[in-house]
């Protein structure tokens, strides 16, 4: 999975030097936090009672502007983030504790139309999620608090582990100032199943649901 996350940012990274050479190419840079939440009709087999929160996590990107006329253009994408979720365990022996669902993703936003009006952006497109890592909090016999890492899971997992990739569908806005500096907001919603159960049981009906705030920076040509 990381050989392939590797890949797809050496290729987008080539992709963005080449086309930064033509008219129309912008390339921007930004950082900020997101919500990260569930959702679905299954999220109380996860959660007690389906509960889930969402708390703050870094997320940090690049960005392509491909501008084809005054309005319209297409945008490509590509960030790193934490994510984190809250969620709520009971078992026989410690009864009910908050715990903390952690991943890290690689998203990529391939290509998403745009509409342009002065310094304001609006897109909306499809995204390809990669996960690189996940951990979920559990208590031993004794309380106390460790992170099971095993919920990310390996080949030899038959079901309750983490799927390794998702997809979905991204919108949301950015205004660049004329100085370059830029803010931004987005939704993401998955449309792939969050824990993959390998036809052990019935598949859960579980789904990411994003939330990204942002500042950044457009870097303009001379």
């Amino acid at each position: 999975m990381m050989k392939k996350t590797y890949t797809i940012c050496l290729i987008l990274l080539f992709m963005m030097r080449m086309s930064a050479q033509q008219e129309g190419i912008t390339f921007g840079i930004s950082a900020g936090t997101n919500w990260s939440s569930l959702k679905g009709r299954d999220l109380d087999s996860l959660s007690t009672n389906g509960a889930s929160k969402g708390l703050n996590g870094l997320t940090i990107g690049i960005t392509l502007d491909n501008k084809i006329s005054q309005y319209f253009g297409l945008k490509h994408e590509l960030f790193y983030s934490r994510k984190q979720t809250a969620l709520q365990i009971a078992d026989s022996i410690n009864g009910g504790f908050t715990s903390r669902l952690k991943r890290q993703y690689v998203d990529l936003f391939p290509i998403s139309p745009a509409f342009y009006y002065k310094g304001l952006q609006v897109y909306a497109g499809p995204y390809l999620g990669f996960l690189l890592n996940a951990s979920v909090q559990r208590k031993d016999a004794d309380g106390n608090v460790y992170t099971d890492t095993a919920f990310y899971g390996t080949g030899k997992a038959s079901h309750g582990y983490s799927q390794k990739m998702d997809a979905g569908f991204v919108t949301g806005l950015t205004y660049e100032f004329p100085n370059g500096f830029t803010i931004g907001a987005r939704y993401l919603r998955g449309f792939v199943p969050l824990i993959e159960n390998a036809n052990t049981i019935r598949q859960w009906k579980i789904y990411n649901e994003n939330f990204f705030v942002t500042i950044g920076y457009s870097f303009k040509k001379g």
